[in-house]
Formats: C-alpha cells, structure tokens, sequence
C-alpha cells in the first residue's frame, strides 16, 4: 500500500495475461478492487506501447502539478 498526491490510499493489484503459450503478469495501482477492474477495462480499449524504458528515477519528495 502507498499513498497517492491526493493522500488516498493505492494497492497494488496483480494482473496475468497469455501470450505464446506462456502465462505473464505485471501489476498495477489502483484504489480498490473495482477501480483495479476499471483500469483493467480502459486498458482493453486503450492500451498502447509508449517505448522502452531505459531507467527509472526516484523522486526524493513528492511533486505536486
């Protein structure tokens, strides 16, 4: 659990898929079971790749926009 810029709770919620015989899984944030199921909903009719990630960076202090 974590919490969000908007100082609501975020779980981490396991999502598997098949692709070439072969079961993956990745996670994602979300505030509850049913926004988990939300997102899983948006990205069957949205997700798109963006590109490869070549590193990640921490934020040492949260950023507000």
């Amino acid at each position: 659990m974590t919490t969000g810029i908007d100082g609501r709770r975020l779980y981490r919620f396991a999502l598997q898929y098949e692709m070439d015989g072969k079961t993956w899984a990745t996670d994602i944030w979300a505030y509850s079971s049913e926004d988990a199921e939300d997102r899983v909903a948006a990205m069957r009719g949205s997700l798109t790749l963006c590109g490869q990630l070549y590193a990640e960076v921490e934020a040492d202090a949260p950023h507000q926009i």
